[in-house]
């Protein structure tokens, strides 16, 4: 009766775990491209209304110094360029890698922004053989379209792969990102930027999850997403290789367990029910809680010598369960509450940001961090949900100001943000503009603030932040404050 049941038990945990995995991963995948999706969507509504910006102002427009500093402090253009009405080229500031020709009047992106439309290219190539992506705006004047603001991005360059080679979906999962044609607009493989993806005919609805193979002619659990008002379609892909060979060895594991048990059950049975029915139980409890996701291990010193060699087993297979759970863990990087990224999505930025300054790729970094003023105090008198509440607002608040790429949540009511290639004057325009709107936005609560800059304040990112938290301790003195750790 005792190996019929731990049969069963077996037949019924492998079932589950089986099924399970493979719907864990696909849903975490697609949720992870809805995520993704939104903000690059962000990210281009940002470019857009500071092209919008540019459009309206005739000085900024008809000054080649002004408009060369304007293009520097936004980082992900490569190019700006303003046409006439005839699309002929008035002025340009950047990397000129369009500027074969002087007169664009035949790109679809002329034509549809002299029209009046705010409008972002597909995947096209330039006169120079580039990848680029346009976004282009009508210039307004006394009431008339006046001509055409274009902002160029090169795909081979690193706008877009500033914000999304950082991001991590398992071991070997990668973000690919498709026009509405279907070429690849942003691929970790730089080289498949611009061609079409084998997968798109695939990828029908708003949102959905598959197990499909990739250029690689491999399966990969996919998740995809369509990015509203673009068309454009943002997949997550993870290889089913990694998945499969940890729950191939699992299962290898756990049968070898469950045979080694019913072993154990019949010798021990034989030699003495009284000395050895309890512990036994308890290994079968251990099992059981197994299907509920306890990964607990079990401590050896508590059982008889002869049972030491099976616990052994069952702690291992423990970890390879951990193993996996932890690896399905670290394809979600968005705290659930405020949509902010979580801490595991900031340490492996900082990873990443240590690497570029390290390789010399990154001149400046500027870091914040945010504690909100009075929170405990609102929580205990008003509740968790207005303390919810005000972690969102907040959040949307730094989001809309700092752009939602820069925005991380440590926990609790603390929050970093992290803005690369930015001067010491604009990252603190930045967070007093945060601190102001919180002042007014947030009922009976300020925020406090702790700046630091590399490298005016250090060459280390871990100092960067342990200077940004003492300068953040000195507001929190005062509450409602901006400190910056060069005044200090």
């Amino acid at each position: 009766m005792v190996v019929v049941n731990s049969l069963i038990q077996f037949m019924v945990f492998d079932k589950i775990f089986l099924s399970d995995t493979d719907a864990l991963l696909l849903e975490t995948n697609e949720q992870a491209a809805n995520n993704v999706s939104i903000q690059l969507l962000e990210n281009f509504k940002k470019i857009e209304m500071s092209l919008k910006v540019i459009a309206v102002n005739e000085k900024i427009r008809e000054n080649q110094d002004t408009f060369d500093k304007i293009n520097m402090i936004l980082p992900e253009v490569d190019v700006l360029t303003i046409l006439n009405q005839q699309g002929d080229i008035l002025l340009v500031s950047g990397n000129q890698f369009e500027l074969v020709v002087s007169n664009l009047s035949q790109r679809e992106y002329f034509r549809q922004a002299i029209q009046g439309k705010t409008y972002i290219s597909d995947v096209f190539t330039s006169a120079r053989g580039f990848k680029v992506v346009t976004i282009a705006v009508p210039i307004i004047k006394d009431n008339k379209i006046d001509g055409v603001l274009v902002g160029a991005v090169k795909l081979h360059g690193n706008s877009l792969a500033s914000m999304f080679d950082n991001k991590l979906f398992g071991r070997n999962g990668y973000i690919s990102i498709l026009d509405r044609q279907g070429d690849i607009v942003y691929h970790p493989n730089k080289e498949r930027i611009g061609q079409k993806a084998i997968i798109f005919d695939q990828l029908h609805g708003q949102t959905g999850s598959k197990i499909m193979t990739d250029f690689s002619e491999k399966e990969h659990f996919v998740g995809y997403s369509r990015v509203s008002e673009l068309d454009w379609i943002v997949t997550i892909n993870t290889p089913t290789a990694d998945v499969i060979k940890n729950r191939n060895i699992m299962i290898f594991e756990i049968l070898l367990l469950s045979i080694i048990s019913i072993l154990v059950i019949i010798l021990v049975g034989t030699y003495t029910v009284r000395r050895y029915t309890k512990p036994l139980a308890q290994l079968i409890l251990a099992f059981n809680t197994l299907k509920d996701g306890n990964y607990k291990k079990i401590d050896s010193g508590n059982y008889e010598k002869e049972f030491q060699e099976i616990v052994h087993v069952y702690n291992n297979m423990i970890e390879k369960l951990e193993e996996v759970h932890n690896d399905l863990e670290e394809c979600a990087e968005i705290d659930s509450l405020t949509s902010a990224y979580n801490r595991r999505a900031f340490d492996n930025y900082m990873r990443i940001l240590k690497q570029e300054i390290s390789n010399g790729t990154l001149d400046k970094l500027g870091v914040f961090l945010l504690d909100i003023d009075n929170f405990k105090s609102l929580n205990d008198t008003s509740g968790h949900l207005t303390g919810d509440h005000i972690l969102k607002k907040i959040t949307e608040i730094m989001r809309s100001v700092a752009g939602a790429q820069s925005v991380f949540r440590f926990g609790g009511d603390e929050f970093a943000v992290v803005l690369r290639d930015i001067s010491d004057e604009t990252l603190l325009s930045i967070a007093e503009a945060i601190r102001l709107e919180s002042e007014k936005s947030l009922d009976d609560c300020t925020v406090s603030i702790g700046v630091a800059n590399y490298p005016q304040d250090t060459n280390s990112i871990d100092k960067l932040i342990e200077f940004a938290d003492k300068a953040l301790y000195i507001s929190k003195n005062s509450k409602n404050k901006v400190t910056s750790y060069t005044k200090l």
